[in-house]
């Protein structure tokens, strides 16, 4: 990560500042690139602002440096407020009162990381462990597996190329990060069931942390009824689709080994980000805390440490086992400045309003994950991209599936449907929210592919 933060840096003071990445940062976390300033309002919520704090100093000779995981002392306190032994007088409740612990506990403010995380996946208020759908119309924002059955048909079209370039294994494992409702998945598996050799070696695990959405997800994909209690691998599920086993996984260490395809749809953006200022007493990482006052800064960077550490481990995972990964989000060639936002009820809302209430996301560093295998050429791991969702899609085929599906649409208003919405997924329009027509997602969102030695380049890249 250090030296991430010296490229980014570097680039910062170079080139690039020319290309805007240098971002005038105010206090307030304000997002720059899609995000509108909204007043602080009173209501009755916390004003959360944000530090910038000098990072602790290397001894010259030290190469590592020794972290404290002090989560479990939080949620410690945090059980016995609940319980009202803790509870101090004005303390407010739910995620807000939980961050406001946090921060005492803290010695007054947390990283930008941990507001983030806390927000998405507390295991209680969190975004994403909630009952609500937060996909779709209904909820606050649509993907593209929503939008059209042909994403997820093509990119099951993706996977079945990858699995002929692997010289077609009797067994394949098929991972998905944060797969939502499941959507993609159940068009992945329906569009190659009579693909018989692929559809027999086939096992598909997903990587969930939400009990809410492991639920949804198996109703999707047709798997029956899902218990909690034993969905961490342990048991079998198999969906009615195409008879694949079905797996649910807190994280990719309990995946079984073997040849691997990954799926990243949408899921690097929700990892928690960093951000870095830089200021007359050099690099601060920014904080937030209740009610501070304003920090003065020059320069903002932001970093994300766990979608580096991920995509590292999944560069280790096709090393050894073979295989290949697609990763599908916005995002640019690094490095990045403000790029934290946040979207409620389909419009987008500042980062600290609703905390818990309102998705958290950030452009994807798209440099910073090739350097990572760039920096290990004996691991014979190649990565190509990024490419734009247009690219990629027209490459594996839409323009010729849509007109299969048109051709035997049930009414001109299904075909029409199926018209608007591979328009979007390809489109470049700007939209407009007036007379409700959504953006085009063709060059926004991009796709960058990994695979193992010895593969050939991936269609579309």
């Amino acid at each position: 990560m250090r030296r991430a933060l010296a490229r980014a840096a570097r680039a910062i003071d170079g080139e690039r500042r020319a290309r805007g990445v240098a971002i005038d940062a105010r206090a307030r976390a304000t997002t720059t690139t899609r995000t509108r300033t909204r007043d602080d309002g009173d209501g009755g919520r916390a004003r959360a602002r944000a530090l910038a704090t000098t990072p602790s100093r290397e001894d010259d000779g030290r190469r590592g440096e020794i972290a404290i995981d002090r989560s479990g002392l939080r949620r410690a306190l945090e059980g016995r407020a609940r319980a009202g032994d803790a509870r101090e007088e004005g303390t407010r409740g739910g995620l807000l009162g939980h961050l406001e612990r946090a921060m005492k506990f803290a010695g007054g403010s947390i990283p930008v990381s941990e507001y983030v995380r806390e927000c998405l996946t507390h295991p209680e208020y969190g975004y994403y462990m909630r009952d609500a759908d937060v996909f779709g119309k209904k909820g606050d924002f649509v993907t593209s597996p929503e939008i059209s059955q042909v994403f997820g048909e093509l990119i099951g079209v993706w996977a079945a190329l990858q699995y002929e370039a692997l010289g077609s294994p009797d067994t394949l494992r098929i991972v998905e990060f944060g797969p939502g409702r499941g959507t993609l998945m159940a068009d992945l598996l329906r569009g190659t069931r009579k693909f018989a050799k692929f559809r027999d070696a086939v096992s598909v695990h997903l990587i969930e942390v939400s009990p809410a959405l492991r639920k949804t997800q198996a109703k999707t994909l047709r798997c029956g009824e899902l218990e909690t209690t034993a969905a961490e691998g342990n048991a079998r599920f198999v969906s009615e689709i195409n008879d694949a086993e079905v797996f649910w996984h807190d994280g990719l260490e309990s995946v079984p080994r073997g040849p691997t395809l990954v799926i990243c749809h949408e899921f690097f953006d929700a990892l928690p980000v960093r951000q870095f200022q830089r200021t007359e007493r050099g690099w601060c990482e920014k904080l937030i805390t209740i009610d501070s006052e304003k920090a003065d800064s020059l320069r903002l960077i932001e970093l994300s440490p766990p979608s580096m550490t991920l995509w590292d481990a999944l560069v280790d995972r096709i090393e050894k086992n073979s295989g290949a990964v697609l990763a599908i989000d916005y995002g640019e060639e690094g490095p990045l400045g403000n790029t934290l936002e946040a979207i409620k009820d389909h419009k987008f809302v500042h980062v600290l309003d609703s905390p818990g209430e309102a998705d958290l996301s950030a452009y994807v560093d798209f440099g910073a994950l090739r350097q990572i295998v760039e920096e290990k050429p004996q691991s014979g791991v190649k990565c190509y991209g990024p490419v734009t969702q247009q690219q990629l899609l027209l490459s594996l085929g839409l323009v010729p599936r849509l007109e299969k599906l048109v051709e035997n649409a049930s009414s001109e208003a299904q075909a029409d449907e199926l018209v608007q919405g591979c328009e979007r997924l390809v489109g470049d329009g700007a939209g407009d929210p007036e007379s409700g027509v959504a953006p085009g997602m063709g060059s926004r969102y991009k796709a960058i592919a990994m695979v193992s030695r010895g593969l050939p380049k991936p269609v579309g890249f």
